[in-house]
């Protein structure tokens, strides 16, 4: 599974919706921000950029995560001895 296309078309999504949510932004303070279905719209818009901001956040652990596999195809796997007991007396 190609993990990086995800994320960057997770990324590009949120970008898209993030310069639409700055559009209606702008006109709502070229509206003047009076109103109460306005006022309720701008809430729920600072609401959603708190949500895109968190799921980056999460995006962004993820990232660290992540462990190249060329260090552990390098690194071969100890050889194991085998142990041997003493007979029970």
């Amino acid at each position: 599974m190609d993990y990086l296309a995800i994320f960057r078309s997770k990324i590009w999504r949120f970008r898209e919706e993030i310069a639409s949510i700055q559009e209606l932004n702008r006109q709502f303070r070229r509206a003047g921000g009076k109103g109460t279905g306005l006022q309720v719209a701008h809430g729920q818009r600072s609401e959603r950029l708190q949500q895109i901001q968190r799921e980056l956040l999460q995006l962004a652990h993820l990232g660290r995560k992540v462990v190249p596999i060329e260090p552990i195809k390098a690194d071969p796997l100890p050889q194991l001895h085998s142990v041997r007991h003493k007979p029970a007396a």
